[in-house]
């Protein structure tokens, strides 16, 4: 069993209590923030596809157990956007911060539509209250991720670092 899909699970387990201690932090304001991109992006970018599923397959029942979702619904989303990673990741930099950054953005987006479409009701009213709510905490948390995203590569990396582990992805990519 390769050591870096434990460390990757726990660094997300680490990204994700934080989040949460944002959120609790900041339950005075009422917008939650979110920071589910990074979560998605160096598992399938560094492993071998049967370590990334184990590791997502963690991660992801890490965040249902977390997060007030159906449960499966976030591991679904995880196996998702890793698998379509792991399918093109030879097309991105991995031991740099660009490609990660801007791919933990979008995969960020596409987590913050998915989380607002859960929770729609019925309702015509708390839909538009949602929606304004869900627009202003997706656009805080992705300004925010700007900055939190570069941060949590290097810790990871570091942390590949510090337990001896293989530093470079599984397959990098042509140049």
């Amino acid at each position: 069993m390769d050591k870096r899909s434990l460390i990757l699970f726990i660094s997300n387990a680490i990204l994700l209590q934080l989040m949460l201690m944002i959120n609790t932090s900041n339950v005075w304001i009422g917008i939650n923030l979110f920071f589910l991109g990074p979560i998605f992006i160096i598992a399938p970018l560094y492993l071998r596809t049967d370590q990334f599923f184990i590791s997502t397959l963690l991660t992801g029942f890490w965040v249902d157990a977390a997060l007030p979702t159906p449960f499966g619904s976030m591991t679904l989303l995880l196996l998702c956007i890793g698998s379509a990673l792991l399918m093109t990741r030879r097309r991105f930099r991995a031991e740099k911060n660009f490609h990660p950054s801007l791919l933990a953005l979008l995969a960020n987006l596409i987590a913050g539509f998915y989380l607002f479409f859960l929770s729609l009701s019925h309702d015509l009213n708390t839909f538009f209250s949602l929606f304004s709510t869900s627009f202003l905490e997706l656009v805080l948390s992705q300004l925010a991720l700007l900055f939190i995203a570069p941060w949590f590569f290097n810790f990871q990396r570091s942390l590949f670092v510090l337990f001896e582990t293989k530093e470079e992805p599984e397959s990098l990519p042509f140049l």
